[in-house]
């Protein structure tokens, strides 16, 4: 499974010896793969990683000190456009543990070197109405 690692902005040279390490403790080093999302710089706090289960992901995300989170990953694109099509063909079954009313959600909109308004934050969230959250009420 593809996750995002979102990593704190510190330490650079020992964040994915940190991870890698941890994976190697949890079991997951033997599928462990790295990659950075398009037109990302080595030192950005977001890489994407292969992991072989949910669980693994959780437990090095809960010991880590330099992750702030691991998301699974449903899509990525170079336009919401392609951002959305990804979404909207990534596995339902996968989605439908999140999507029901018994779960809350909440969006956040982070960058990294760059800075959005709030007109501009709450424009990409919205730009999310197409995935169907039933969130209580």
């Amino acid at each position: 499974m593809w996750f995002l690692c979102y990593f704190y902005h510190r330490l650079l040279d020992y964040r994915r010896p940190e991870v890698e390490a941890l994976a190697k403790l949890f079991g997951g080093d033997a599928e462990l793969q790295w990659k950075l999302p398009p037109n990302h710089h080595e030192d950005s706090p977001f890489h994407f990683i292969w992991l072989p289960s949910e669980e693994i992901a959780s437990k090095i995300a809960n010991r880590s000190v330099l992750v702030k989170c691991m998301l699974e990953l449903w899509g990525q694109g170079y336009s919401y456009e392609e951002l959305k099509a990804a979404v909207q063909s990534f596995l339902q079954e996968q989605k439908l543990p999140y999507l029901g009313a018994e779960n809350t959600f909440r969006i956040l909109v982070d960058t990294f070197g760059k800075v959005l308004s709030f007109e501009e934050q709450k424009e990409r969230i919205e730009s999310f109405s197409y995935i169907p959250f039933e969130a209580c009420g």
